[in-house]
């Protein structure tokens, strides 16, 4: 009997450990490029969510800037990062959106600012975003792959100039779509001149880039800044002094506040437990990158470009933040 007993605890033991396994659900999270800063901030939350609440595993998926929210949106993916202006042209259906994605819904700000980074092969011989564009130099970029927030912006900037891809390409220049890595390997490799991000600093393949050759990083022009603000609702932003170790004045550059979204139809309990976790670890979440060193779970509900997922509505009243 005795000997039975033992047996019989063990088996209840056993069986509520697979009990616990069955009951973990995984969810997809899409984010930017393999090896970017967004796909390292997520990767570090869902290590801090799976460690605090085993019963909930994010998968972090390579994706893009717009491919995430478009995932999120159709429901392909229950999380993802993006920018307030990409999450409220998405749910209105704006360019470059094909149709509105009104499930998409605001879960929590503040990882963050990503800017507009120009990297510029100090030996290419220019200073200027103007002088570049207005003189139609022969410059060879890397940018993101179509679908992302990068590759989009860049060619918004071109169109101020009143240039097209076919433009550079006419000048002897061109664009390379590449992911982050990629874009390393091809500027140490002197296949091109030029990266081009819309990404947290630092950049790691920046940081890469920049080893065995000087690099320059470009500001924008005054004029180009008012456009990408008027024109696309990016914030006026500056890259600060002492980046990557070259920057020697802060450069003005249009940025985009980095959140989390959710689609409408996840489990209200599942995005409560994941907004407390993050909301009562900010000291963990802000070792994750530099990027989010100022990480303050008490605003972040604010200016989101979407309504908030009613669970993480329902913390930030709970904790007296959103009245």
């Amino acid at each position: 009997m005795k000997r039975w007993g033992v047996g019989l605890i063990a088996l209840v033991f056993v069986a509520s450990l697979g009990a616990g396994q069955v009951s973990a659900q995984t969810y997809n999270a899409t984010v930017g490029g393999l090896g970017g800063v967004w796909y390292t901030i997520f990767s570090g939350i869902a290590e801090l969510v799976k460690e605090k609440d085993p019963g909930i595993v994010i998968r972090v998926v390579p994706g893009g800037g717009l491919i995430a929210v478009q995932k999120v949106g159709e429901g392909a993916s229950e999380f993802g990062f993006g920018f307030p202006w990409t999450v409220a042209d998405a749910r209105a259906g704006r360019d470059p959106f094909k149709a509105a994605l009104p499930d998409v819904r605001g879960v929590m700000s503040n990882f963050g600012n990503s800017y507009l980074q120009f990297v510029v092969d100090k030996k290419f011989g220019a200073t200027s975003m103007d002088e570049i564009f207005q003189k139609k130099m022969p410059i060879r970029i890397a940018v993101d792959r179509v679908g992302t927030t990068d590759e989009l912006a860049l060619r918004r900037v071109l169109a101020f100039y009143k240039l097209t891809y076919e433009d550079l390409a006419k000048a002897g220049g061109k664009a390379t779509h590449a992911g982050y890595n990629d874009q390393a390997t091809l500027f140490k490799d002197r296949q091109v001149d030029a990266l081009f991000q819309n990404i947290a600093i630092p950049s790691s393949s920046v940081l890469e880039a920049k080893v065995g050759r000087d690099i320059l990083l470009l500001g924008f022009p005054p004029e180009l800044m008012d456009h990408m603000y008027k024109q696309y609702a990016f914030v006026v932003g500056k890259i600060p002094a002492g980046s990557y170790g070259i920057v020697e004045r802060d450069l003005s550059s249009p940025a985009s506040p980095t959140m989390m979204t959710a689609n409408g139809k996840v489990s209200a309990d599942v995005v409560y437990r994941v907004v407390k976790i993050l909301a009562e670890n900010p000291d963990r979440v802000r070792k994750i990158h530099d990027s989010v060193k100022d990480f303050d779970p008490t605003t972040a509900w604010k200016d989101l470009g979407a309504p908030l997922h009613p669970g993480a509505e329902k913390y930030y009243r709970e904790k007296g933040w959103m009245k």
